[in-house]
């Protein structure tokens, strides 16, 4: 292992021209695929090497993970990440995955995972061994100050409803669809990054739900984008399952929206997974954010919700 000013390479890439949506720039599921790519690195410095992992069935995964997009990327594109740990703890650590435009050194992506020792077998949470402690005590460092939370909070949650309770609240379905083999890693449940492909495959039944017209957005050249977010893994999800995601506007500003997503199992209508997003909309010609008009802020007040409302 070799540490870099206090970060060790994680990931080394390019952007593919079928990453990018319909923005014309990366979409966030592969950034999230980045980070869950570079993880893997990290599991070999802990240790966790692949050969160790398939003796001893023990392995990493995330509970939690905190996005924030600073610059966009294009179709072709280098990339590479850095990493560090943050905190050290009995089962659990905090990463820190800084994902950088090779060609200029400049910040794409920030991103802070809370991750833990898992057991494959019981499928359960066990304390890190003694070598992966010491491993990771020496690559703990400060996060720095431009990956700090802003507008959606790190290590919260929201509430973990069913989906009868969120059929009652007229919560706007953005996704139902099944879970396949290919959606999967090698640990048997879904890879972090097809769980926001779902949010973000959803985005446009979600605008319009809202009172947006997705065909006008498209004649206007804007779009919409993803500043923050945190993801929230709940339930495992396997191959064969089926997922809902039912999405509420909990917050209306002068340019962001706030939302909050909420994934079910669709067979037994228990929460697996949530989200809460910061986002914008873009104007796709000068690449930057569009306030928000008197017209469409009032389009939105009837479905803004609360928290508090959704859980009650």
């Amino acid at each position: 292992m070799s540490l870099v000013n206090g970060y060790f390479d994680s990931f080394r890439g390019a952007v593919n021209t079928w990453e990018c949506d319909d923005n014309g720039h990366m979409n966030v599921q592969f950034y999230v695929a980045r980070a869950s790519d570079g993880a893997f690195f990290l599991r070999h410095e802990l240790g966790l090497t692949p050969s160790t992992i398939r003796e001893t069935g023990r392995t990493m995964i995330a509970l939690e993970e905190h996005y924030r997009f600073h610059r966009e990327l294009y179709a072709g594109d280098m990339v590479r990440m850095r990493s560090r740990l943050i905190d050290m703890r009995p089962r659990t650590l905090v990463v820190y995955h800084e994902l950088l435009n090779a060609a200029t050194d400049e910040t794409a992506a920030t991103m802070v995972a809370v991750s833990a020792h898992f057991d494959m077998k019981t499928r359960k949470l066990a304390p890190w061994p003694e070598e992966a402690l010491a491993r990771g005590r020496a690559l703990i460092g400060p996060l720095p100050e431009h990956a700090e939370a802003r507008s959606v909070r790190r290590e919260t949650r929201l509430p973990d409803i069913t989906l009868a309770q969120a059929d009652t609240k007229d919560l706007i379905e953005i996704y139902r669809g099944p879970v396949a083999r290919h959606h999967c890693d090698d640990f048997g449940h879904m890879a972090t990054q097809f769980y926001i492909s779902r949010y973000s495959d959803g985005s446009g039944h979600l605008w319009q739900g809202i009172g947006m017209d997705r065909q006008r957005l498209m004649r206007e050249r804007r779009g919409s984008v993803v500043l923050e977010q945190r993801l929230n893994y709940v339930r495992e999800v396997v191959s064969g399952d089926i997922v809902i995601v039912k999405s509420a506007l909990v917050e209306v500003a002068a340019k962001t929206i706030r939302l909050c997503h909420f994934m079910f199992n669709g067979e037994t209508g228990l929460l697996v997974a949530t989200s809460e997003v910061t986002a914008v909309l873009l104007d796709l010609d000068k690449r930057r954010a569009v306030a928000l008009s008197e017209e469409e802020r009032a389009q939105f007040a009837p479905h803004l919700h609360t928290l508090e409302d959704i859980v009650r």
